[in-house]
């Protein structure tokens, strides 16, 4: 699962982005991504409809957290929606999670207050290298892709869960905050598992009209998931140096009118060093941060 579940939600392959905020305060949500959650200090809802090709827009499917405990029909036609054909997003946002809101509020603030005002306790969770269980990333002088993050294996903090030698053993800077995305990631857990229940349901049904097996033969979705060692999730706070809009066209017509070659600006460019680059502390210069699980 990609949070997938992506912040979080029970997620595809698809890399699409859906969360955020509602009128009222927190939604009780988990959904594809979270991308921004944080912004001023206010939850933001986020668009994930991409236009058709008659014009029109499709919506990503929601299913109720406890409609899906139940598999009812109406659940499995929302999730064939969801996953299956040549529109299909291949994710869902699963809405309705009793407290979730709270939760994700909870921990993405945990998650910031260690990136950026908790110098002991990145001390105390440093992971060996930014691969491993734990804390990584030095706030105001990431350029890497991972930047500073937080590293943990869900399936080993979850109820019954046990370290798995080969992931390494999750630290945590304090036990409350091991409780606090504990609390987060368990029922991100739960509804990953329902999802893949009910798509085991969908499978064997198609595979049944097309004469082929599925659980028959051992086949199962839901098993793949519950017997699985390892699921990492990652807190991720964002601290690129280098701005996110896209600004070469725009350059590329200065430059010309100023008679320069773009071809001179790439040369230039490589001249810069990473100390030149003005940079600032993630979640406060940029007010981006997100949980993957």
């Amino acid at each position: 699962m990609s949070m997938l579940c992506r912040a979080l939600g029970v997620a595809g392959r698809r890399p699409l982005r859906s969360a955020g905020g509602r009128a009222g305060g927190w939604p009780q949500v988990a959904s594809v991504g979270t991308g921004r959650p944080f912004l001023g200090g206010q939850p933001r809802k986020f668009c994930a409809k991409p236009l058709l090709g008659d014009g029109g827009e499709q919506s990503i499917v929601e299913v109720d957290f406890h409609e899906l405990k139940k598999m009812t029909p109406e659940v499995l036609n929302q999730l064939r929606q969801a996953f299956v054909g040549p529109k299909a997003f291949g994710a869902v946002a699963v809405v309705n999670i009793p407290n979730y809101g709270p939760k994700l509020a909870k921990a993405f603030r945990a998650g910031v207050d260690l990136a950026l005002a908790d110098p002991a306790g990145r001390t105390a969770a440093a992971a060996v290298s930014n691969t491993y269980p734990g804390w990584s990333g030095t706030p105001g002088q990431e350029t890497h892709p991972l930047q500073s993050s937080f590293l943990f294996n869900t399936k080993e903090v979850i109820p019954g869960g046990k370290t798995d030698p080969y992931f390494g053993k999750s630290i945590f800077p304090s036990q409350e905050y091991r409780s606090t995305f504990v609390d987060l990631v368990t029922p991100m857990h739960d509804a990953a598992l329902d999802v893949l229940r009910a798509c085991d349901a969908i499978v064997e049904e198609d595979s049944q009209k097309q004469g082929l097996a599925w659980s028959s033969e051992g086949r199962s979705l839901l098993r793949l998931a519950a017997d699985g060692p390892a699921l990492a999730s990652r807190f991720i706070c964002y601290d690129s140096g280098f701005t996110r809009e896209d600004n070469l066209l725009r350059e590329k017509d200065a430059h010309k009118k100023n008679g320069q070659s773009l071809a001179n600006e790439h040369v230039e460019a490589e001249k810069i060093t990473i100390s030149q680059v003005t940079k600032t502390a993630g979640h406060a210069g940029d007010g981006l941060a997100s949980m993957r699980t």
